[in-house]
C-alpha cells in the first residue's frame, strides 16, 4: 500500500510535468498534439524512473535491465495513452453527440488538451500496474 501512495505522489508530480509540457507545446506554441503529448510523457517518464527507483521502490536491481524493462513498460502504457488520446480527439469528440460538450470545454481549453488529460489517467493506471509487477519488483 505504501508503494501505491508514494507512486501516486510521484504520479501527481509526473502528471504536472507532463501536462505542463503538453500545455506549453500544444496550447501556447500550437505544436502538433501527438508530438506535444509524446515529449510531455518523456519528461514525466524520466522523472518517474528516477523517483520510483530511488525513493518509492528503493530498487537494488541492475540498472541496465531495469531501464530496459522501464522503457518497455513505458512504451506499452504510452500505447494505451496514445490510443485513448486518438480515439477521444479524432473520433469521439468529433461526433455530433459530443458537440455541446466540445463547445463548453472549448471555453476553458482546446478539446485535444481535454483528451490528453483523460488519456493521462489511462496511462497512470496501466503504468503503475506494470511498473510494480515487472520493473521495480523485489527479488
Amino acid at each position: 500500500m505504501i508503494h501505491f501512495l508514494k507512486y501516486n505522489f510521484i504520479g501527481v508530480l509526473n502528471t504536472g510535468i507532463t501536462l505542463a509540457v503538453v500545455w506549453i507545446l500544444y496550447e501556447l506554441l500550437r505544436w502538433n498534439l501527438e508530438l506535444s503529448n509524446f515529449l510531455g510523457f518523456i519528461a514525466g517518464g524520466i522523472n518517474s524512473y528516477c523517483w520510483n527507483r530511488l525513493w518509492n521502490f528503493k530498487s537494488k536491481n541492475r540498472k541496465r535491465e531495469e531501464i530496459l524493462r522501464f522503457i518497455l513498460i513505458f512504451l506499452i502504457a504510452y500505447g494505451f495513452n496514445l490510443f485513448t488520446l486518438e480515439f477521444l480527439h479524432r473520433y469521439l469528440l468529433e461526433t455530433e453527440f459530443f458537440q455541446p460538450f466540445v463547445t463548453w470545454i472549448s471555453a476553458y481549453m482546446l478539446p485535444g488538451y481535454f483528451a490528453n488529460i483523460v488519456a493521462n489517467a489511462v496511462y497512470v493506471i496501466v503504468s503503475f500496474t506494470l511498473y510494480k509487477k515487472f520493473v521495480f519488483r523485489t527479488k
